[in-house]
């Protein structure tokens, strides 16, 4: 008779068979491309600025579901990239922008010290104003 670990071991190697067995032959009915995804029209768009087809008027009424992700997986880094670049051009003209401010003699401390005179000012006269009444 099998001892207990002997027959653990046997089930569980049967187990591991059948799912592989499993994930086999759904991989299988995956790589078909099941075409069941109506694109709208900025799906299309997006379909296009892939490069998956040259037009709108090229991509077929439904497209398969893995095709639409790779096309927006695709669109999401080139929208990424472009927003690095930006970030990257908006951070050299504020170091520009910052240094022309310091040339000129500008400062945030000048301009916080300005904003604190004027409120303190300001507020002196409203006080003026509401004790002569």
């Amino acid at each position: 008779m099998l001892t207990k670990p002997v027959l653990i071991a046997a089930l569980g190697k049967r187990a591991c068979n059948m799912l592989t067995q499993r994930s086999v032959g759904s991989t299988q009915v995956l790589s078909q491309g099941i075409k069941n995804h109506i694109p709208n029209d900025l799906e299309k768009r997006f379909l296009v600025w892939s490069g998956k087809y040259k037009s709108a008027s090229e991509i077929p009424a439904l497209v398969s579901q893995e095709e639409m992700e790779r096309c927006r997986n695709k669109i999401r880094i080139k929208m990424a990239n472009i927003m690095i670049g930006l970030t990257v051009v908006g951070c050299a003209l504020m170091v520009y922008s910052g240094k022309q401010a310091a040339k000129r003699g500008e400062s945030v401390t000048k301009q916080n010290l300005e904003w604190h005179n004027q409120f303190n000012q300001a507020a002196a006269n409203t006080d003026a104003a509401a004790g002569g009444k």
